[in-house]
C-alpha cells in the first residue's frame, strides 16, 4: 500500500512537470554554414510565403542557368538590357550573341508552403492521445514526463520532415526549377530538413 502511495506522489510531481513544460518543434538546429537564426527565417518565409523586394539595391536579381551560382558582380561585361517583352535583365554578347544572366525585378513573391500548420493539424489528435496515454503511465510508473515529452518530439519532427518531402505545392517557379534541376521547394540543399528536432522548455 504504501509503494502505491509512493507511486501516486511520484506520479503527481511527473503530471505536474507535463504542466509545467512544452515541447518545441521546429528548425532548432544550425545545418553546415548556416546558423540556427538562418534556418528558422528560411522556414519561416516557406511556411507563411513572404513578398521580398530590395534593400541595397534598386533591384533583385533572379539567375538565370547559365549564371550558376554567382552574383552580377562576379560576371565581367555585364549590361542593362529590355527584351522584347519589357522584361529587364542582365545580360552580356558573348561570340556575338545576347546571353541573359539575370531577370530584373522590384519584387519576388514566395507562396506559403505550411509544413510546419499541416504538420499540426494533421497529428493534433495524436498528440492529444500519446499525452492521455503518457499521464496513465505515469501513474502506472511506467514513464516519466520528459519521456512523455521526448516521444513526442521524436514523433513530431520525424513527421514535419515527411510532410516537407511530401510538399511540393505549389510548384516552383519555372526558372527556379531550371536553375535548381528539381521542384521540391522544402528540401533544396536539405539543409533546413536536417535542421528539424525539438526542444523542451
Amino acid at each position: 500500500m504504501s509503494s502505491d502511495f509512493d507511486y501516486l506522489t511520484q506520479g503527481i510531481k511527473e503530471v505536474e512537470n507535463l504542466n509545467k513544460h512544452r515541447v518545441f518543434v521546429g528548425s532548432l538546429l544550425a545545418t553546415g554554414n548556416r546558423t540556427v537564426e538562418y534556418n528558422q527565417m528560411i522556414a519561416e518565409v516557406q511556411n507563411n510565403g513572404a513578398v521580398i523586394h530590395p534593400v541595397t539595391r534598386q533591384w533583385l536579381t533572379i539567375p538565370m542557368p547559365v549564371a550558376g551560382k554567382r552574383t552580377a558582380r562576379e560576371i565581367n561585361g555585364l549590361f542593362w538590357h529590355v527584351a522584347k517583352s519589357g522584361q529587364k535583365t542582365l545580360a552580356r554578347v558573348e561570340n556575338g550573341k545576347l546571353v541573359v544572366y539575370f531577370l530584373l525585378t522590384k519584387e519576388v513573391k514566395l507562396p506559403a508552403r505550411p509544413f510546419i500548420d499541416v504538420t499540426a493539424s494533421k497529428n493534433v489528435n495524436k498528440i492529444a492521445n500519446m499525452v492521455a496515454n503518457g499521464v496513465v503511465d505515469i501513474y502506472l510508473h511506467k514513464t516519466t514526463a520528459g519521456q512523455i515529452f521526448d516521444k513526442i518530439g521524436k514523433f513530431l519532427s520525424i513527421e514535419m520532415k515527411r510532410e516537407m518531402v511530401a510538399t511540393n505545392e505549389p510548384m516552383n517557379a519555372k526558372i527556379t526549377q531550371n536553375n535548381k534541376g528539381f521542384n521540391n521547394p522544402l528540401l533544396d540543399t536539405g539543409a533546413l530538413q536536417r535542421s528539424i528536432t525539438w526542444v523542451v522548455i
